[in-house]
């Protein structure tokens, strides 16, 4: 298939890309769900529109939690936190329980507090927390608080995997910098009380799509996919994948008819084990395994600080073609994997599905933090340059 050029539209230009993103951050907690997650949506819709592109909002069935009370009390001082959305709940009234470190060798009928979840282990960060939930519910004990947080001590939340199927044991998380009364009664084996008073309701959430027809029509389509739901304003996670999306569309509307057809999906659901995509490819299944490949826009694209972008490929051909798209734009990914399956973001469910994908994605230093905010993490001129690397990297992916 002949090569074509994209154009660069302003949607590449750095105060374009913040101006974007400031106006989805303004919106709100992004959770899935909430009001500004559907508020998200509508907004990409007139993007896309006063773009070109035709799009629609697609519901999908989700697990909602909603909780009244979420807290761990200890000598008078009541520690609010969020529970682990795919953990259990407690009684009105909570849990009484005796603490202990999560290296006591006997938590049987005691409330673990992860000191190490602090030290950043990983077996409290992505899929591994399942099985240490798993761990300790087995050995007995009767709730669990993880203090875990970005560097200025404010709450990070871990993502729910598990959300259809959620853990009995009731799991709190909190902010390191309030958990000093939780510590002092670890060391004296003190007593509180841990409540978790909420319930697990099916809801909606929308997903963004939109498919733009192609010139050949029996060409194998090119899918693009950004998550556009997180915990909280998500500016640096979600921005940079967000705002790339836009410009992408931006320069295939002016192509007029791109040489093959392309799927466009802003998916919710992304910290609920990816819900959206599971949902679209429900429903789209087609759209996904017919496809020549997908480009993944994932979390952390173009953050400001300590930025860990990672580059991820299905085979050699797109791993090759993603190198030099990276080097042409002049950023510098900490970790470039080997080509293979994925084994995270919306690319793994591309990846589960056997088709070929190229996906950026990575964390930063107020990853899933409320501090995550444009001013305080965001990066509009490096998001500009992986905006021209993904440029490269579609143009790639249309001549496959």
């Amino acid at each position: 298939m002949a090569d074509v050029e994209l154009s660069r539209t302003d949607g590449y230009d750095p105060a374009r890309i913040e101006e974007r993103i400031r106006r989805f951050e303004s919106l709100g907690i992004h959770r899935t769900g909430w009001p500004a997650d559907d508020q998200t949506s509508k907004w990409l819709v007139d993007e896309l529109a006063a773009a070109g592109v035709s799009s629609e909002i697609e519901r999908f069935h989700f697990p909602r939690v909603e909780y009244r009370t979420a807290s761990i009390t200890v000598d008078g001082n009541r520690i609010e936190g969020v529970p682990l959305y795919d953990a259990g709940f407690t009684d009105y009234g909570g849990i009484d329980g005796e603490f202990c470190d999560d290296t006591d060798p006997d938590i049987f009928g005691k409330i673990v507090v992860a000191t190490s979840a602090e030290r950043g282990l990983p077996e409290w960060s992505g899929f591994a927390i399942s099985d240490r939930v798993d761990e300790l519910a087995e050995q007995g004990a009767v709730g669990l608080v993880i203090p875990h947080g970005d560097r200025d001590g404010q709450i990070t939340l871990r993502n729910a995997h598990r959300i259809e199927r959620p853990h009995a044991l009731p799991v709190l998380q909190i902010a390191p910098r309030d958990s000093r009364p939780l510590k002092s009664a670890l060391v004296i084996g003190g007593e509180g009380v841990l409540e978790i008073n909420g319930e697990r309701l099916r809801s909606n959430a929308t997903n963004v799509i939109a498919t733009i027809e192609g010139a050949d029509t029996e060409a194998e389509p090119i899918g693009i996919v950004t998550p556009k739901s997180g915990w909280y304003g998500c500016a640096a996670e979600r921005g940079g994948g967000i705002a790339i999306f836009l410009a992408l569309a931006e320069s295939l509307a002016a192509l007029g008819t791109p040489p093959r057809t392309i799927h466009l999906l802003a998916s919710s659901g992304h910290e609920l084990d990816f819900a959206g995509i599971r949902a679209y490819a429900r429903v789209h299944r087609e759209q996904i395994t017919g496809a020549a490949a997908w480009l993944h826009l994932g979390a952390s694209i173009g953050a400001r600080e300590e930025p860990r972008p990672v580059t991820a490929t299905s085979d050699d051909a797109l791993h090759q073609l993603t190198a030099t798209a990276v080097a042409a734009a002049e950023v510098e990914p900490a970790l470039v994997r080997e080509p293979g399956p994925s084994i995270g973001g919306e690319a793994l469910i591309i990846s589960e599905l056997n088709t070929r994908y190229v996906s950026f994605l990575g964390g930063h230093a107020y990853f899933h933090s409320p501090s995550d905010t444009v001013d305080q993490a965001f990066d509009a001129e490096h998001v500009a340059r992986w905006a021209e690397a993904s440029r490269d990297v579609l143009t790639g992916m249309l001549a496959l």
